[in-house]
């Protein structure tokens, strides 16, 4: 075995040559590791000939997948970014995710390489790690001092070494990944490194670069003695400040000890440090230089600033009366001065009177926000505003123009570029959530998904939890719980401190809700614990966000089977009798489960009651998704009364009203309510389709509870029906399927019969043979030879018919 062969001397190339032949001669394995972009010519000719006589047979080792290299980074906070740029690399895995000893081994391999090099190559070397960025050569030359012609010699001996590489644009170069660079930069000497600083920043200077490049040079030799350094290290944070956060936060730092107190520029750069410390989530330190900044502050021009991003700050903390108090004095130092600023700061006005549940204060306060912003053709600022009206006028009841406003929000911002979408992500994270309330599931996806990238790629952590929140709740409702469970995954790995109270308890009731559904092995225990820390974060907060939590709380306990005390505890977080603490907008959900609450406890004249609120409520606000709760609420009440026609019919509209909204769950929901109800009623008509419907939804859902209610169902429809079905997970198109499929037909002949694609039989033939517990068609064959028996027609033609699920066709409508 020969490890590492380009790093053999040519002299010994002949001892590896001889080691070739004992393969052709008797049964000697040879097994030979090389990097082939480092193999001088005659091992490379060496190895081409061996390969070619069939003595050697050629592997080339391809990257680590995703899964293989989490193996090596364990649970690293930067996983993805590291694999990203690793390029599966194993060595670099280690370099860039070393924390402790993790990445000693793969340093030590770097450090290897380097010890070949003489003093001159090295020094090169380093000046390049020093540059920390594709170079022209004669920048190199500058840096290093040395001769043009004699820097190139060196270069082009790196470069056949492959510790450097060509770059675009040519004839630039740059080290060959970003591993080595930092491992050969981490081990200079602190004078040498701040020596080649100043060297390349000098360099730089001569070429009047943009002050960005020279930035990070004068970050880490920064001269007390020339002024124009601070200059240039607060124009470079300024102009990375929302691409990159952290580091014009270093910028900043390197800055404000060059600066003496009343000093020209040092309140500009302690704003602009704050802001990226609340961007980067490190709100501890943020508030602290916020705090110091106010009261040193007063009545200079960047005061109100100073105030909006601490109002912001306070509010993120859960600090809801501070934030407001911090806005409006903001606004009160503008004295009604017509600037962008103002905007901001009623903006924040609008977000404290909306925790309050003020919405009339709320809206007027955004549409105030909205129209500056305009004026100051701030479109991202306009869009934020404009989306936090929108739940003001839906939450008064004014339906039409919060569509309207939203509408007008979206529009701003898919017409905004990327780099005027990162001074104010919050907009996107507004406008996700006014969609989904407004029933606009997929629009609110679209645009939290791009709020996430943009925020993880420059480093704003600080609203990537609420993106994360707010997302994973659009993916709930519709319907795609494994998506939404990593959705709120991510949260974990962000730093601790960056969660706001409101994030952090909706995010652990929301995770609740996604574990109940799923109800994998020990997920309800985990979903009772993390809606038990959901209360916990509550406290007697009484914002609205508190609100909601307690009610999906009490609706948790209702479905794990205690109604009484489900009732009891909605009634408590709602206010009372009339739910005064909950909008109209959110009353029908609560209303249909007070009165699943109540018919389960025997009280038919509340489950009346709550279903009379419930359309009163509709009626005021007639908005997509909520009418659906107010119909189920309705179809409780007839079934308390006996009228299960009504029921039924009642359970066709919710289920079609869901269904138009994207909500998967309460979908499915809905159909398994009506089949319970025809089934106590001892109706047997159209329930097998309705079952149908709701095995499809859950299995989009991959909601294990739903399936087990869809397979229960069928059991208690198979009894009552006098037939004997043994395949009761089967859907219709499934079981149509699997008979075909046991008859010895071809997929292609099936999809042929049925007006299908040969690979959607394909998908339908997966799920057949996962629910039955079968591997082949053979065995497909004998269960269904074995277990299925016709099932009885049924007599019940008076019924009503029951919906078609989402995917389902007649064959009528298939043949056309």
């Amino acid at each position: 075995m020969v490890e590492d062969l380009h790093l053999l001397p040519v002299d010994q190339l002949s001892y590896v040559e001889q080691l070739f032949q004992e393969v052709a001669a008797g049964q000697v394995l040879c097994l030979v590791a090389c990097r082939q972009r480092q193999l001088v010519p005659a091992a490379a000719e060496m190895i081409s000939r061996a390969a070619s006589g069939g003595l050697l047979e050629v592997w080339d080792l391809g990257p680590l997948s995703r899964e293989e290299a989490a193996q090596l980074l364990g649970e690293h906070p930067d996983a993805d970014e590291i694999c990203r740029q690793a390029m599966g690399n194993p060595q670099y895995l280690k370099v860039l995710g070393a924390h402790g000893r993790t990445g000693a081994e793969a340093v030590t391999a770097v450090l290897g390489e380097l010890a070949c090099l003489d003093s001159e190559a090295l020094a090169v070397l380093q000046a390049a790690a020093v540059l920390g960025e594709p170079f022209h050569p004669e920048l190199l030359a500058a840096v290093t001092g040395q001769e043009t012609a004699a820097s190139a010699r060196v270069l082009d001996a790196l470069t056949r070494l492959d510790l450097l590489r060509p770059a675009e644009p040519a004839p630039h170069l740059g080290i060959r990944h970003r591993a080595v660079s930092e491992v050969v930069y981490e081990r200079l000497e602190p004078s040498r490194r701040t020596d080649l600083h100043r060297r390349a920043d000098a360099a730089l200077a001569q070429q009047a670069v943009p002050v960005s490049r020279r930035a990070r040079h004068i970050a880490a030799a920064a001269d007390p003695d020339r002024p124009e350094h601070v200059t240039v290290l607060i124009a470079a944070a300024r102009s990375i400040l929302y691409s990159s956060p952290t580091v014009a936060a270093g910028y900043l730092k390197a800055a404000l000890p060059l600066l003496r107190e009343g000093q020209d520029h040092r309140h500009e750069a302690q704003v602009l440090l704050a802001r990226a410390q609340l961007m980067t989530g490190d709100a501890s330190e943020g508030r602290e230089l916020l705090d110091a900044l106010r009261s040193a502050m007063s009545g200079r021009p960047d005061e109100a600033t100073a105030l909006a991003d601490s109002s912001r700050l306070e509010r993120r903390l859960g600090r809801y009366t501070e934030a407001g108090a911090l806005a409006r004095t903001g606004l009160a130092v503008l004295a009604d001065k017509d600037v962008v600023i103002a905007a901001a700061l009623h903006t924040e006005l609008a977000d404290h009177a909306y925790d309050l549940q003020q919405y009339e204060a709320s809206r007027e306060h955004a549409d105030t926000a909205a129209a500056i912003a305009h004026r100051h053709l701030d479109r991202v600022g306009e869009a934020r505003a404009l989306a936090q009206a929108a739940l003001g006028y839906l939450f008064t009841g004014d339906l039409s123009t919060a569509q309207a406003r939203v509408a007008a929000a979206a529009e701003l911002v898919d017409s905004s570029s990327d780099t005027a979408l990162l001074t104010n992500l919050e907009a996107s994270v507004q406008l996700g959530l006014s969609e989904g309330m407004l029933g606009r599931l997929l629009d609110a996806d679209r645009h939290l998904t791009r709020a996430s990238t943009l925020s993880q790629r420059t480093g704003q952590t600080y609203v990537e939890p609420q993106i994360l929140t707010v997302l994973a709740n659009a993916r709930l409702r519709s319907g795609n719980l494994d998506g939404a469970l990593a959705t709120l995954e991510r949260i974990i790995l962000l730093r601790e401190g960056v969660v706001s109270p409101a994030e952090e308890a909706v995010g652990a009731m929301v995770r609740a809700e996604i574990l109940f559904w799923r109800d994998g092995p020990g997920d309800l225990e985990e979903a009772e614990a993390s809606a038990a820390r959901a209360l916990a974060v509550c406290g007697d907060t009484p914002t609205a966000w508190a609100v909601t939590v307690r009610c999906f709380h009490a609706e948790l306990v209702l479905r794990t089977g205690d109604p009484a005390r489900a009732r009891w505890l909605l009634l408590e977080a709602a206010g009372g009798a009339e739910l005064p603490r909950l909008t109209a907008w959110r009353k029908p959900r609560w209303c249909d489960t007070l009165a699943q609450a109540s018919l389960a406890s025997g009280d038919r004249a509340a489950v009346t009651r709550w279903a009379e609120l419930a359309e009163r409520s509709v009626e005021q606000l007639p908005s997509p998704g909520r009418k659906g709760f107010s119909l189920r609420a309705r179809m409780r009440a007839h079934a308390a009364l006996g009228e299960i026609e009504a029921a039924l019919q009642k359970a066709v509209e919710a289920f079609s009203d869901f269904s138009l909204s994207g909500e998967r769950v309460e979908a499915c929901v809905t159909l398994l309510a009506a089949a319970e109800l025809s089934l106590n009623a001892g109706r047997t008509h159209g329930v097998a389709d309705w079952l149908d419907g709701a095995a499809v939804l859950a299995d989009q859902c991959r909601s294990a509870r739903l399936l087990g209610d869809v397979s229960r169902r069928r059991s208690r429809l198979a009894d009552l029906s006098g037939t004997t079905d043994a395949l009761p997970s089967l859907t219709a198109r499934e079981r149509e399927i699997a008979e075909l499929a046991s008859t010895g037909m071809t997929n292609a002949g099936i999809a042929t019969a049925l007006f299908l694609s040969v690979r959607t039989v394909e998908t339908h033939l997966r799920q057949v043979y996962r629910k039955l517990g079968v591997s082949n068609r053979a065995a497909l064959t004998r269960r269904m030879l074995d277990d299925t028996v016709p099932r009885t027609a049924d007599t019940d033609r008076d019924a009503v018919p029951p919906p078609r699920a989402a995917g389902r066709e007649s064959r009528a409508e298939r043949t056309t």
